[in-house]
């Protein structure tokens, strides 16, 4: 991943209440963003990054009573660095995003892997897999999949190739074709009538294109792109 994951921006997104402006839309703040960053900081290993913003997400959960969106991320990220998996069995309850709701199930696994609790992880990381499975996302089928094996666990008649976690290579085919559009200046508006899906949509799958590829920004996409020889394949 990119080293733009340690910049002082990777805080500043989120602490400006995590508008969607940062995914091409300003209707609304998205929660799940806060989640996205926080594991991204914890799987590089930057806990004093993940610690950050998750004091961010504390604090904008604050300012925003109202909002059971972000009450329920502040929540997972402190799950997240706690490895909390009590916290993170409620968070997936709560959770009324099936993709949101993946993660929180897949994290709490991880959590229970962590405390020794093998089969209570076995059981969540196999409810992941079939939510991913349901919502069509290949790279979280292949990454829980992983997962599963660490437990001694193999799961057969696979529907999907597995693919690595991040990089290009990471992304579906329906990511790489977001990617290559938005990197081209497309809106997210834009990006949607072409390849026919909301908004809200293209907006989940960008915000797992930023963090497979390491960006927090469109213009680190777009930069990262030119970068990208010609002839490799996403």
């Amino acid at each position: 991943m990119s080293a733009s994951l340690a910049e002082p921006g990777y805080v500043r997104d989120l602490e400006e209440n995590l508008q969607l402006l940062l995914f091409g839309a300003t209707e609304s703040t998205d929660a799940t963003a806060a989640v996205l960053l926080v594991r991204g900081a914890l799987a590089r290993g930057d806990r004093v990054k993940a610690a950050q913003l998750a004091r961010s997400t504390e604090w904008l959960a604050g300012s925003r009573p109202w909002d059971l969106a972000v009450a329920t991320a502040a929540s997972h990220v402190r799950g997240l660095l706690q490895r909390d998996s009590a916290v993170l069995e409620q968070v997936a309850d709560r959770y009324p995003s099936q993709p949101a709701r993946a993660g929180a199930v897949e994290d709490a696994g991880l959590a229970w892997a962590a405390q020794g609790r093998h089969d209570s992880a076995v059981t969540r990381l196999r409810e992941a897999y079939r939510l991913y499975e349901r919502l069509a996302d290949g790279a979280g089928m292949a990454r829980v999949r992983s997962e599963l094996r660490a437990s001694g666990v193999r799961l057969h008649h696979w529907k999907r190739a597995a693919r690595p976690a991040f990089g290009w290579e990471s992304l579906t085919d329906t990511e790489g074709r977001i990617a290559d559009l938005v990197a081209s200046g497309l809106s997210n508006r834009q990006v949607a009538s072409q390849v026919f899906l909301s908004t809200h949509t293209v907006a989940f799958h960008l915000r797992h294109i930023f963090w497979k590829l390491g960006v927090t920004s469109r213009v680190e996409l777009a930069r990262l792109a030119a970068q990208r020889p010609a002839l490799e394949p996403i």
